[in-house]
């Protein structure tokens, strides 16, 4: 899993990738985010799959405008520098397992 701090980093670890590469957005001062990290680190390892964790800790990051995220944890997969399908965090809540089971079924046939 590859771990992006900056939209410098995200450009070239995301977007400029000829893999493609489910993406979480999160922060470290989300306790949803937290709480679910753990579940995409353990998901991440068990499939051959790319995976990035995004952390938007600074609300002035420009990825927050650039991708409209407005809840975090929010997932999106991204082929040839676009997002093709994406899972948003549910306000107070954050994503659970069945949410994130669904999104995997959903995504995988355009994932390698």
């Amino acid at each position: 899993m590859i771990e992006v701090r900056d939209a410098e980093a995200f450009q070239t670890s995301v977007l400029q990738s000829t893999e493609p590469t489910v993406v979480m957005f999160w922060a470290t001062w989300c306790p949803f985010c937290r709480r679910f990290k753990a579940d995409f680190e353990r998901v991440s390892s068990s499939r051959p799959w790319r995976f990035a964790a995004v952390y938007l800790d600074d609300e002035s990051n420009p990825l927050w405008e650039d991708y409209a995220v407005e809840v975090v944890p929010t997932l999106a997969l991204f082929r040839d520098g676009q997002v093709v399908d994406r899972l948003d965090g549910v306000l107070g809540y954050g994503l659970d397992r069945s949410m994130v089971d669904a999104f995997f079924r959903r995504v995988q046939p355009a994932l390698p």
